[in-house]
């Protein structure tokens, strides 16, 4: 019973990652069918009239048609369904997994980004998850010439901001690929920490001079001030003087600030 209840256990582990990959697929597939009726449902001539609808902070648009349609929504293209590649039944022609290294017909991995992975092995936590292009240019990096023009570009997928809308589309890169196109591109992973620091000390030195240039430039502004007029002088009222015998000297002192002035007679 116990090598039963083990066996079951494996099997739902393997068939995890599997099982991830066809809901991510299927949910690309189901996003761009939900566009395309989108699209297909609001056909709008020249001649036909459309009102605008602000309802809150969205603007939607009335196709006369029973429902409303949101702008930006109604703004997008659909992205063509593309046919995914029949699985590989050769055993001659099936790649080598990297993990287990065994031969498969077909995984998500392999189908996006030409990487032979299965989908047993898949890691989408570590390896095997999603950065930014932004992201694999600052921690990794790296320049646009080398994700796209160094043979052979790395492949990405695009999804929508899920912050601005109506920013351009993210392009997400396969953090495995983008660690190996650093280590070509720096030589080794010890070479890219060295680069890495030596970029966050010349930042930090360039941050404390700025911050020096700004603190000169406002001592140079209250100095120039007290001569150019902006600076309120103090006008003094002495009161009576007072005579210093030791010294030879007469003193006043003025009664709003207390300053103290030491003359002399002729």
């Amino acid at each position: 019973m116990a090598t039963e209840g083990t066996e079951e256990t494996e099997c739902a582990e393997a068939l995890s990652a599997a099982q991830r990959a066809r809901i991510e697929r299927n949910r690309l597939r189901a996003r761009t069918l939900k566009e395309a009726r989108l699209v297909t449902r609001r056909p709008i001539n020249s001649s036909e009239e459309v009102r605008e609808i602000s309802v809150g902070k969205m603007r939607a648009l009335d196709t006369g048609g029973g429902f409303l349609v949101e702008e930006e929504t109604a703004a997008v293209v659909p992205t063509p369904l593309t046919a995914r590649p029949a699985p590989l039944v050769h055993p001659t022609q099936q790649p080598q997994c990297l993990e287990c290294e065994r031969l498969f017909p077909q995984s998500y991995l392999f189908d996006t980004f030409d990487y032979s992975v299965c989908d047993d092995c898949r890691d989408d936590n570590e390896a095997h998850s999603l950065v930014t292009r932004t992201e694999a240019k600052s921690e990794f990096l790296l320049k646009d010439c080398d994700l796209d023009s160094r043979p052979p570009p790395l492949r990405c997928v695009r999804r929508r901001n899920p912050h601005k809308a109506r920013f351009a589309e993210m392009r997400l890169y396969l953090r495995a690929q983008v660690e190996e196109r650093a280590r070509l591109v720096w030589g080794s992973e010890q070479r890219l920490l060295e680069e890495r620091a030596a970029r966050e000390e010349r930042r930090e030195r360039a941050l404390a001079t700025a911050s020096r240039r700004r603190l000169t430039a406002l001592r140079m502004a209250v100095r120039s001030s007290l001569y150019d007029g902006t600076h309120v002088q103090h006008e003094h009222t002495f009161g009576e003087e007072i005579y210093n015998a030791d010294n030879d000297e007469y003193s006043r002192t003025c009664t709003e600030c207390g300053h103290m002035q030491t003359y002399e007679k002729m």
